[in-house]
């Protein structure tokens, strides 16, 4: 993977003025790195999801530390999120609307109605198509996952604000940009936008 993110970065930085200065000033790309998302399981960077959907990272890390420390592991599991009860999990800072999302997604994978180690298989339309049908589990959340969990690399996030923001700064947008302002933008950028997307996501600090 490591290999694969610095052909990303050379292919960006040769090709897109704005993104060579960013990753001149951000470099190296540390999206996949030892302590990444990519090396847990499928279910747990659902879950990671689910928690930090419109929550500041700082919230969200509170959220999964109070969560880790209930579970006394380091990871999320099917098993042992689906033993926790309501209030535990509300005891842990997560919402109602939350916790339905998270016992949804446990049922499904205990039930085998999904069966996320199929997953890597398909393509990115697909894999959106089959976790969007989960409560709670939209474009946002779907991406989190095809990044972070699948590691996939021409992925665009449009649904971060974050990463919106950063866009709008650094390539001077409209005040309201339409999708298709970003899209003629990325369009540069296939078929690493997930590279392009975490210098952009670097430089939002």
């Amino acid at each position: 993977m490591k290999n694969k993110v610095l052909t990303a970065t050379e292919f960006l930085k040769a090709g897109v003025a704005t993104l060579k200065k960013l990753i001149e000033r951000y470099c190296p790309c540390t999206l996949f790195d030892d302590s990444s998302l990519l090396h847990q399981s499928h279910f747990h960077v659902l879950v990671w999801a689910i928690i930090n959907q419109q929550l500041s990272v700082q919230s969200a890390r509170a959220i999964e530390n109070k969560l880790f420390a209930r579970l006394s592991a380091a990871d999320f599991s099917e098993p042992a999120i689906s033993i926790l009860t309501d209030a535990e999990l509300a005891a842990c800072g997560l919402s109602k609307q939350k916790i339905k999302y998270i016992r949804a997604l446990c049922n499904a994978c205990l039930t085998k109605a999904i069966v996320l180690e199929t997953l890597p298989e398909m393509d990115n339309a697909d894999i959106a198509d089959c976790l969007i049908q989960l409560p709670g589990i939209g474009p946002w959340s779907v991406d989190m996952f095809l990044i972070f969990s699948l590691g996939r690399l021409d992925v665009l996030p449009l649904g971060d604000l974050a990463l919106r923001k950063s866009f709008a700064r650094h390539y001077r947008l409209p005040e309201q940009p339409a999708t298709h302002d970003y899209l003629a933008i990325a369009e540069r950028w296939h078929p690493y936008e997930t590279i392009a997307s975490w210098y952009l996501w670097a430089a939002v600090d």
